[in-house]
C-alpha cells in the first residue's frame, strides 16, 4: 500500500502541471461495469468515480430539483393505447458516445428491453429493478432514430417519471453482442458483470476512466469531443427553466424564462482530468487537503468535529455546511434467529439512546432520526414518527432514563419467551447484576450475535455507536459482539455473500423521490444481491408500497409515504439511528464550484466534475 501511495503521489506531481484536479475518496471502487454498478455493487464510492458516465432521458435541475429533459428533447406525450399507457418521447440530436457513435432511439430501446429481459429471466436486481420495473414497464419501441415509445402497464410517479424515464442508458452497439454471449452462459449475470467489459465501454459523459491503480487512485480523463461542452442551464426565480445546448437544441419549461435569474450553470469540462486518490485513513486525507495535495475530500458522512477543528482557519480551505439526505442505520437479518422475533428487535431499539449518542458522545455532530426519510427532504419526511422507546415506554425521548430502557428491554424479551441463566437486575438507572446465558423461546442458548460496523478510520460515528450498542445489550445479557471491519467487507458479506450477516450498520445516501422505501423493504426486493437486506416480509406493507408506486398525484404519494414510514417504525427491519449535517471542506484557492449550498452537499453533486473550475482560470 505504501509503495502504491508513493507512486500515486509521483504521478500527481506530473499531472499537476496540466489542469488536473485531485479529489480524495476513502474506499476503493468495487466495479466500473454498469451492469454490476447498477446491480449488486451500488456503492457511493463507485458513484463518485463514475459520475455522469451514462445518460438518462430526464434528470433533475441543479439545486432546485426540477424534473427536466436530458437526452430527451422535450416532455413526453402520454396517451392510452389498448391496455398500455404509452409515452412518446422525442430525443435530442447532436449527442454522441465517447467512441463517436451517435446516440439514437436504438440505445434507449436496447437498454430498456434488455434490462427487463434480464430482470424477468435472469434475476438482475439492484437499481435496475428500481429503474425498469417489469411490473410497470412493458417494453420500448423505436418510432424513428430520434423518437421512442415506452409502454407502461400502469402509471406511478415513482416508477415512470422518477423511475424508467430517469434510468441509465447504455450503448447498443457495444453491449448487444456481449449480452447475447452472456445469455449463452450458465451464469449470464456473472459473465455480464465481468470487469473486462468496462475497459473500453463508451459513455455519454464528459470523462472516461483512463487509469485505475488499485489501492492508489482512479484517473478520469476529460474528453475533448464532449458534445455538451458549453451547455447552459438557467433557473429563474419565477420557477422557469431554460436549457441551451451547443448543438442548437433549446428548451424552456415551468413558465416563461424572464425576470431575475436564480442560478446559471455552464457545462465544461474545465479541467483536463480528475484524479480520485484513495485514502484508507481519514487523517491522511485531511493532511493531504491541508497540504494542497487534494482539493476536496469526498465523504457521504461529512467531516467529524475533530477534523473540522483541524481545518478551521487553515489558509485556502473553505468549510461549507448543508442539510443531509441520508441516514445511518442498523439492519437486522430477519431470516435468522433471534432477529426474526419482533420483541428482540424492539428490545435493541429501546436500548439505543440516540440523544445520548448524538449530543454527548458525538458532540452534536449528528441529529437523532426516527424514520427512513430525513428532515432535510422536508416534503416527504413524516414528522409525527416516534421512536420505539417513546411508544413503548410512554415518555418523550429526553425524559427516558437508561433504567427505563433496560427495564423495558428485559420486559420485551420476557414477553417473547426469553429467559436467562443469570437474570439481569436493574436498580434505578443501573444494571447491578448483568444478565448471563440468554435462553431463547426455543429453549436453546442464544449464540453470539455479530454486529458488523465500519471501523473508526472510516466513520468514527458508526464505530462508536456500534460499541455502545454492544455494551448496552451485554448489560442485560444479550450476546451482541461489535465487529469493526472494512466498509467493503460489509458490502461483500451483505450483498455478494447472499446476506451473510446477523446485524450490520451502514448508511444510505438517498434520492429526492423516496421510492427507495419500496426498494429497501418490499418483499419482492429480498432476493440475492437486492436491497431488502433484512428480508422484511409484510403483505400489508407490500400492498401499501404498490399503491405508493402507482400514485400519480403527488399529495396522495406523500400521504402513502407517511404511512409506510409509520409501518417501518413499528416493524423495525431497520433501526434508523441518526442523520447529520454535511460538513465539507475544499481548497477555495485551487477550485471553484458553481455553488455550494445544496441538499446533501458537494458530495451529492459528485464534486461537480463538469462544472468545477481551477481558480487559476
Amino acid at each position: 500500500m505504501r509503495k502504491l501511495l508513493v507512486l500515486s503521489l509521483a504521478l500527481v506531481a506530473v499531472f499537476s502541471l496540466a489542469a488536473v484536479i485531485n479529489y480524495a475518496i476513502y474506499e476503493e471502487p468495487t466495479t466500473l461495469n454498469p451492469w454490476n454498478y447498477y446491480g449488486p455493487n451500488a456503492t457511493v464510492w463507485n458513484t463518485y468515480v463514475l459520475a455522469g458516465k451514462w445518460g438518462s432521458l430526464y434528470t433533475y435541475s441543479d439545486k432546485r430539483y426540477d424534473w427536466i429533459p436530458s437526452l430527451a428533447a422535450d416532455f413526453p406525450k402520454k396517451e392510452k393505447e389498448g391496455d398500455y399507457w404509452v409515452y412518446t418521447i422525442p430525443l435530442r440530436k447532436g449527442v454522441w458516445w465517447s467512441d463517436g457513435t451517435m446516440f439514437t432511439a436504438d440505445d434507449v430501446v436496447f437498454t430498456i428491453n434488455t434490462a427487463i429481459k434480464l430482470i424477468k429471466d435472469k434475476g438482475l436486481g439492484g437499481n435496475w429493478v428500481a429503474m425498469y420495473d417489469p411490473d410497470f414497464v412493458e417494453k420500448a419501441e423505436k418510432v424513428d432514430d430520434y423518437t421512442v415509445k415506452i409502454y407502461f402497464k400502469k402509471l406511478g410517479l415513482a416508477k415512470v417519471e422518477f423511475g424508467a424515464l430517469m434510468g441509465a442508458i447504455l450503448q447498443k452497439k457495444y453491449w448487444e453482442p456481449i449480452v447475447e454471449e452472456a445469455l449463452k452462459q450458465s451464469n449470464p449475470l456473472q459473465y455480464l458483470y465481468d470487469e473486462k467489459w468496462a475497459k473500453n465501454e463508451p459513455g455519454l459523459g464528459a470523462f472516461e476512466v483512463s487509469k485505475w491503480e488499485k489501492g492508489a487512485f482512479v484517473e478520469n480523463k476529460a474528453l475533448d469531443s464532449y458534445y455538451d461542452q458549453g451547455f447552459e442551464e438557467i433557473l429563474y426565480k419565477n420557477g422557469a427553466v431554460e436549457l441551451k445546448a451547443p448543438s442548437g437544441w433549446y428548451w424552456t419549461g415551468y413558465g416563461k424564462p424572464e425576470g431575475d435569474v436564480e442560478l446559471k450553470v455552464t457545462t465544461g469540462p474545465f479541467v483536463d482530468g480528475i484524479i480520485y486518490k484513495i485514502y484508507k485513513e481519514r487523517a491522511v486525507a485531511i493532511t493531504a487537503l491541508l497540504k494542497g495535495e487534494v482539493s476536496y475530500i469526498f465523504n457521504p458522512l461529512g467531516l467529524q468535529k475533530g477534523e473540522l477543528d483541524q481545518l478551521k482557519g487553515a489558509p485556502g480551505v473553505k468549510i461549507v455546511t448543508n442539510a443531509s439526505n441520508g441516514f445511518r442505520y442498523i439492519a437486522f437479518n430477519m431470516r435468522r434467529y433471534p432477529m426474526n422475533i419482533k420483541e428482540f428487535r424492539q428490545a435493541i431499539a429501546v436500548l439505543i439512546d440516540r440523544n445520548f449518542l448524538t449530543q454527548r458522545i458525538l458532540q452534536g455532530q449528528a441529529i437523532p432520526l426516527k424514520t427512513v426519510v430525513p428532515p432535510g427532504n422536508a416534503f416527504w419526511h413524516n414528522p409525527n414518527i416516534k421512536s420505539t422507546a417513546e411508544v413503548l415506554i410512554g415518555k418523550p425521548e429526553d425524559q427516558i432514563t437508561m433504567g427505563d430502557r433496560f427495564r423495558k428491554a428485559i420486559e420485551l424479551l420476557k414477553k417473547a419467551g426469553f429467559r436467562w441463566i443469570v437474570p439481569p437486575k436493574v436498580v434505578g438507572n443501573k444494571v447491578v447484576r448483568k444478565g448471563k446465558g440468554l435462553i431463547g423461546p426455543d429453549g436453546k442458548p442464544v449464540k453470539t450475535i455479530e454486529l458488523m460496523a465500519p471501523g473508526a478510520g472510516y466513520d468514527p460515528m458508526r464505530a462508536t455507536t456500534a460499541l455502545f450498542i454492544q455494551d448496552w445489550a451485554n448489560e442485560i445479557g444479550i450476546p451482541i459482539k461489535a465487529n469493526l471491519v472494512d466498509f467493503n467487507t460489509i458490502v461483500s458479506k451483505v450483498w455478494e455473500e447472499n446476506f451473510n450477516f446477523d446485524i450490520y450498520m451502514l448508511g444510505w445516501g438517498l434520492s429526492i423521490y423516496p421510492d427507495y422505501i419500496v426498494d429497501f423493504f418490499h418483499s419482492k426486493r429480498a432476493g440475492a444481491g437486492d436491497f431488502n437486506t433484512p428480508g422484511y416480509m409484510n403483505p400489508k406493507f407490500d400492498e401499501l408500497a404498490d399503491e405508493f408506486l402507482a400514485a400519480t398525484d403527488i399529495e396522495k404519494a406523500r400521504e402513502l409515504a407517511y404511512k409506510l414510514q409509520e409501518m417501518l417504525a413499528e416493524d423495525l427491519p431497520y433501526v434508523v439511528l441518526f442523520t447529520a449535517p454535511i460538513y465539507e471542506a475544499y481548497r477555495a484557492d485551487e477550485v471553484q464550484f458553481p455553488y455550494t449550498d445544496v441538499l446533501d452537499g458537494i458530495q451529492n453533486m459528485l464534486g461537480f466534475p463538469t462544472t468545477v473550475r481551477p481558480v487559476s482560470e
